[in-house]
C-alpha cells in the first residue's frame, strides 16, 4: 500500500513490480523503465495504476476510495486485465 499512496509522485513511465501473492500488503516497489527487481515480479505501469483509480473514482460517481480499495483496484486490473466491477 505505500506504492499506492505514492503514486501521484511517481514517475509515469516507471513500472510496478510486487511479490506474490498479490495482496494490499505485498512487498512492492516502483522501479525505473528498464530495471527489475530480482525477487518481485512484473505488476504493472505507473501510468496505467493512476488510469485504474481513476476509472475506479468515476464507476462511483467521484467517490474517492480508500488505500486498501485503491490496492485492491489495482491488483484486480493486474490479475483480470479488467477494471474491477461496481458492486
Amino acid at each position: 500500500m505505500d506504492v499506492i499512496s505514492a503514486l501521484a509522485s511517481a514517475d509515469p513511465e516507471a513500472v510496478i513490480y510486487a511479490s506474490a501473492p498479490l495482496t494490499p500488503c505485498s512487498e512492492a516497489m516502483v522501479c525505473a523503465e528498464g530495471e527489475s527487481p530480482a525477487a518481485l515480479e512484473y505488476l504493472l505501469e505507473v501510468a496505467l495504476a493512476r488510469e485504474i483509480l481513476h476509472v475506479w473514482a468515476n464507476w462511483r460517481h467521484g467517490r474517492q476510495p480508500t488505500l486498501e480499495e485503491e490496492a485492491r483496484a489495482v491488483i484486480h486490473y493486474a490479475q483480470q486485465d479488467a477494471y474491477e466491477p461496481v458492486q
